[in-house]
């Protein structure tokens, strides 16, 4: 079934917002991508790491809009809802697992990374890096991982 662009985002990318569940944390919401748009970027969600209410309020007024396309069938997410959580974040390095929010949503690992990572692909926001997961054994090795990786790093899992 054809996606109709020029709608708003919040027609054709439902999301889900995953929570911060302890003091630090940031939210995050996380966008389910049609078929078209996945298969293209090799992702099936797009996600926004939120810290403030106004940037929630910028996100939620962003996804209420049709998302630029300098042509046609190329999406914008930077100059549309990116733009509304992009500006450079600092802080402790962490590693953090996310229940999902609701059935059928994954589970997210997020790590923030200390300055001197920043070069680290699919980096958002100069430290965050999160990965989706199916199943909560899946989550729960990727943060092990991340915290070899991390060193000294605390570990926060959500309950599920």
């Amino acid at each position: 079934m054809p996606v109709d662009f020029s709608r708003p985002l919040c027609h054709w990318l439902p999301t889900a917002t995953y929570a911060a569940f302890r003091p630090g944390l940031p939210d995050m919401v996380l966008g389910r991508l049609p078929e078209p748009v996945s298969i293209q970027v090799g992702r099936a969600y797009k996600g926004w790491i939120v810290e403030t209410p106004a940037e929630h309020a910028a996100l939620a007024a962003a996804l209420e809009r049709p998302i630029p396309q300098p042509e046609p069938g190329r999406l914008n997410f930077r100059s549309g809802p990116d733009a509304t959580c992009a500006t450079p974040s600092r802080g402790a390095p962490f590693v953090a697992l996310y229940a999902p929010p609701a059935a059928g949503w994954p589970f997210l690992v997020l790590s923030a990374w200390p300055q001197e990572r920043e070069g680290r692909t699919r980096i958002q926001r100069d430290r965050y890096i999160w990965e989706a997961f199916a199943h909560e054994a899946e989550a729960q090795a990727e943060a092990e991982r991340f915290s070899v990786l991390l060193p000294g790093a605390p570990v926060l899992l959500q309950a599920a």
